[in-house]
């Protein structure tokens, strides 16, 4: 059974830097923690004077789409998807 959520809940996200990049590696949602296996794609977007940055990342099963917000520095998860 699939699932398809749209959101906008907080999560805590552990991070890995590579030079100027960042690489979202787990995502602490509810009560599970999802170990993330790739960065599928990564946009910016400006909201007024903030500078937001989407993350699509994926396990074996699960998608998701996380928004970091910049200014306040806070992770939320905006979809998930799973199989």
């Amino acid at each position: 059974m699939s699932v398809h959520e749209l959101l906008n809940e907080p999560v805590e996200v552990r991070v890995e830097f590579a030079g100027k990049r960042v690489h979202p590696t787990h995502v602490h949602w509810g009560k599970k923690t999802y170990a993330m296996k790739k960065v599928n794609l990564v946009h910016g977007t400006n909201e007024g004077e903030k500078r937001i940055y989407y993350f699509s990342v994926s396990d074996d099963t699960s998608f998701m789409k996380l928004r970091l917000d910049t200014g306040a520095l806070e992770w939320r998860i905006v979809e998930f998807y799973s199989e």
